[in-house]
């Protein structure tokens, strides 16, 4: 014999809102960025891009899912490397430490030829334990660590010409609260 059990509503147990499962979804929370970026032509160093998503956790024993889609470019030559932080941070990287290694979650090369007119898309799978109940930043940081001159671009292809061939795209970051 099969037992169903249908409900209209699920509560906890205070009546104030969702219940809390282990391993459940609790929440979903998405920045898009619809508009271009380009880091700067004269650093070196990595810099927030208007890409973000601000979620906060229900139990400090939550992980947070971070995925997203990345879509982007760079002049030839450029070595482009992106990260997320939370609040700021630098979260999840490589513990690797030999020599000057860049640490990032993106690291593309842009040889010559036809990459310069190729939106390039990396995913993000990243799951975090920030061990909060307070609110949650987490941003996509872009830049060319490697050498100045260089630009990280978003949503755009480094040869910007006005024509049919080229393309403007969007890139999104997801926040997923999953009970811990």
């Amino acid at each position: 014999m099969t037992s169903i059990l249908k409900v209209d509503n699920l509560q906890d147990a205070s009546g104030t809102g969702t219940p809390y499962i282990k391993g459940a979804v609790l929440q979903v929370k998405q920045g898009i960025l619809r508009t271009i970026w380009a880091s700067s032509a004269s650093s070196t160093a990595f810099e927030n891009t208007p890409l973000s998503v601000t979620i906060t956790p229900q139990s400090t024993s939550s992980k947070i899912l971070i995925t997203g889609m990345i879509n982007f470019s760079g002049e030839s030559g450029g070595h482009l490397d992106f990260k997320v932080v939370r609040n700021g941070a630098d979260i999840l990287l490589s513990t690797q430490s030999i020599g000057n290694r860049t640490k990032s979650h993106i690291h593309y090369f842009v040889g010559s030829g036809n990459e310069v007119y190729q939106i390039q898309t990396a995913p993000l799978n990243l799951l975090d334990e920030p061990s909060s109940t307070s609110a949650l930043t987490y941003t996509l940081q872009g830049g060319t660590p490697y050498s100045a001159g260089y630009q990280a671009l978003l949503n755009q292809v480094a040869t910007d010409t006005d024509a049919g061939y080229n393309a403007y795209t969007v890139s999104t970051i997801t926040a997923m609260e999953i009970g811990g």
